[in-house]
């Protein structure tokens, strides 16, 4: 009985050295003219590039764009004239590039240990982290995800005389090579503090609630702030 609650309690000192807040990391940059957040405007979304434009995927990321533009004060156009009759014109483009290797030296393992006397009876117990003990190397393939945002004013987009009023970009390094998984992070990313500091680039962190842990994560290298 000792010894399985022994067992236990070890077992659960390790998961729990283990486990790790996970997050969506982008480094962000911005460019505006915009003097502040705008409120009550309507806007459309449209894709930046033509195979996208025709996408079932694009469709699903300009929902999720739209429930955040949506938050900041923003309408969606409803009218049938095109986007040009709205009052902003918002692109959205992506891409994947990778995987690449990423190398990382490991070191330090976890380890328990039993004494047992006459008749199986355990007369003593330890555990101890080794530092020195099974040195490796682990290599996690890693994909870049860029997601491109850009707003345009939308009575002359299309034009030679069309005006750019913000562009974010957004490139995001990690384990997950599938846009789908990790586009709501990287949209809310971009989208923090909007229209933010013009002409700054910053590394932003969005934490991956629970919930949405399983279909983000791909694979399994713990640390403190695990990216994906």
């Amino acid at each position: 009985m000792i010894k399985r609650l022994v067992v236990a309690v070890f077992i659960l000192v390790a998961l729990s050295a283990c486990a790790s807040t996970q997050y969506v990391v982008s480094d962000v940059t911005r460019f505006h003219t915009m003097s502040g957040q705008p409120s009550g405007q309507s806007f459309a979304i449209v894709a930046a590039d033509d195979e996208q434009r025709q996408s079932l995927a694009f469709k699903q990321y300009a929902s999720q764009l739209n429930t955040r533009l949506s938050a900041l004060g923003l309408q969606q156009y409803s009218g049938l004239n095109g986007p040009v009759e709205a009052d902003y014109v918002v692109t959205l483009k992506y891409s994947v590039a990778g995987p690449s290797p990423d190398v990382e030296g490991r070191r330090g393992s976890f380890s328990m240990s039993f004494g047992y006397g006459h008749y199986g009876r355990p007369f003593g117990y330890g555990a101890m982290l080794d530092p020195t003990y099974n040195d490796r190397t682990d290599t996690t393939q890693l994909f870049v995800r860029r997601v491109e945002l850009d707003i345009y004013k939308g009575g002359d987009y299309g034009t030679d005389k069309q005006e750019r009023i913000f562009e974010g970009r957004a490139v995001s390094q990690g384990r997950n090579g599938h846009v789908e998984a990790i586009m709501p992070f990287i949209l809310d990313a971009i989208l923090r503090d909007f229209p933010g500091v013009s002409g700054r680039t910053l590394t932003i962190s969005i934490e991956i609630p629970p919930e949405a842990a399983l279909s983000v994560e791909t694979s399994s290298r713990p640390s403190s702030r695990s990216r994906y």
